[in-house]
């Protein structure tokens, strides 16, 4: 669900929704540090990032289901049990830790801890953050200059040693599909923030932001005047240089131009000469 498609709750679900853990999903080169700079201006609201959390859950639910002899995707009530005592005292500790009162935490883990997450607490709201692929691959770039290292981007520098663009172009396809994935299967619990809206029309994107996670829309105030008056990153919806489209293979920037469409994105251009 995107940002424009916000329906009207009932007062039971809105209720659900202000005690539920907000987890927001994203990738390296997303610009998500911003979206968590401006949700860390609600009071209450605990941001964390990394903490493990979700891909704990996972393991702990893959460990049960191999205990119990399990060989689909569900899991036991005793094993969903012990996975939930587990996280809850975590976040607990957390939010006693930062005087918090409802957890948010950032996260890049693999999209099959998300879905375990969801599955063991359905109420949990999930904001997936996207970004230009554009956009992502000159702030990863501009950023890597000794070359793409780490886990993360090893198996697509791995498919394309002899381009860093196409490797990042192809990490962006992979990340992006998953996410979009995820959004259609947990449609009512997601909504699709895209980065360049929040710095296009800020007030408005917290406003649906708010709306959907029950927060208190004026709290975000402070965040908004500081904006206003502070310098605005440079998240460009088309960068007026491009990209050197010819080093990402055609088929690799068909996807990508496809995926473009369907988040509401222009395509990709060319490196200007």
């Amino acid at each position: 669900m995107s940002i424009s498609q916000l329906p009207h709750r009932p007062a039971a679900a809105v209720q659900s929704a202000q005690a539920a853990a907000v987890i927001v999903i994203a990738y390296t080169g997303s610009g998500a540090g911003r979206l968590r700079s401006a949700m860390s201006a609600f009071p209450g609201l605990t941001c964390t990032g990394g903490t493990g959390i979700l891909p704990l859950c996972h393991n702990a639910v893959s460990t049960w289901q191999t205990v119990d002899g399990r060989d689909d995707e569900g899991f036991s009530p005793l094993g969903a049990a012990s996975a939930r005592a587990l996280s809850t005292g975590l976040v607990t500790a957390i939010l006693a830790r930062d005087g918090g009162s409802r957890w948010c935490e950032f996260t890049t883990a693999p999209q099959a801890a998300a879905q375990t997450f969801a599955r063991l607490y359905p109420q949990t709201r999930f904001l997936i953050v996207h970004r230009r692929a554009d956009t992502m691959v000159r702030t990863i770039l501009g950023a890597s200059r000794w070359g793409l290292a780490g886990p993360e981007f090893a198996p697509f520098v791995a498919a394309h040693p002899a381009s860093s663009l196409a490797a990042l172009a192809s990490y962006w396809v992979t990340h992006t599909t998953q996410q979009l994935d995820f959004e259609q299967a947990h449609h009512q619990s997601c909504l699709r923030v895209r980065i360049e809206d929040l710095t296009a029309n800020s007030a408005q994107t917290l406003r649906d932001i708010s709306d959907f996670l029950s927060l208190d829309e004026a709290a975000a105030s402070p965040w908004l005047i500081q904006e206003k008056h502070g310098s605005q990153p440079a998240d460009a919806d088309s960068p007026a240089t491009g990209i050197p489209l010819t080093l990402i293979p055609a088929p690799l920037l068909a996807q990508l131009n496809d995926l473009h469409h369907k988040l509401g994105y222009r395509p990709v251009t060319d490196v200007e000469a």
